[in-house]
């Protein structure tokens, strides 16, 4: 199973419905917030992903999305579950 890593900022709502998602998906994720994180977030920013939450799904074929998606947590679900 792929851990995702959740990049968040403070007071962030889709942040936190982007974790309830992704935990009632059974999805495993780090969590990484970007006020602590100034060159990742610098990073993010620079490849155009100016919105929290952030997404990263690391992998052959890494992912990246911003905002909330719950479409795409549920192929991600939809996925692993094929996979397992």
């Amino acid at each position: 199973m792929t851990t995702v890593n959740l990049y968040t900022t403070p007071d962030c709502h889709q942040c936190r419905l982007t974790k309830r998602k992704l935990a009632d998906r059974n999805i495993s994720y780090r969590l990484i917030k970007l006020e602590n994180e100034p060159e990742i977030a610098q990073r993010l920013k620079g490849r155009g992903l100016m919105q929290a939450p952030i997404v990263e799904i690391p992998g052959e074929e890494p992912q990246i999305w911003s905002g909330y998606r719950p479409d795409l947590i549920n192929q991600l679900a939809a996925r692993q579950v094929h996979h397992a």
